[in-house]
């Protein structure tokens, strides 16, 4: 599988959108509450700020992780984050060292013309490991090209 990070980038800020979104209802909801002297309303508000804190304890224990994993897979992939890197499954790194040469020597690797179809695919894919970088990503390994 392969992970483009400009779609991750993108779920990453959705998810800090959210969370931000959900810490300024709070401070809203306290904010409303300590300004308020009216003993009527202060029933009500202490609804919507109980309220606000549940709908962020409840996001928190539905995203937060997802997000700290995010934030941290930014950081160890670097400048390349939000502009798009390609994280490639290590499990599947032969296919891609395989395709890479279809691509740069077209149907002679296709085709499996001669000397690529005695090339052990295994070695070149190890051989070329050398210039990417592994990162963990939700229990997965990925390589991506090191810059």
């Amino acid at each position: 599988m392969y992970l483009d990070t400009r779609e991750l980038y993108k779920r990453q800020c959705e998810l800090a959108e959210e969370l931000d979104s959900l810490k300024y209802d709070v401070e809203c909801a306290q904010e409303a509450l300590e300004d308020n002297e009216d003993p009527d309303e202060q029933e009500d508000l202490v609804d919507k700020l109980d309220n606000a804190v549940s709908d962020l304890d409840i996001w928190q224990a539905e995203y937060q992780e997802e997000l700290d994993e995010l934030n941290a897979l930014e950081d160890e992939v670097g400048r390349e984050w939000m502009h798009g890197e390609t994280l490639i499954d290590e499990d599947e790194f032969t296919d891609y060292a395989e395709d890479l040469a279809a691509d740069l020597h077209g149907d002679a690797v296709t085709d499996a013309a001669w000397p690529f179809s005695h090339i052990d695919w295994e070695a070149a894919a190890d051989e070329l490991k050398q210039d990417y970088s592994e990162v963990e990503y939700q229990g997965t390994t990925y390589l991506f090209r090191a810059n």
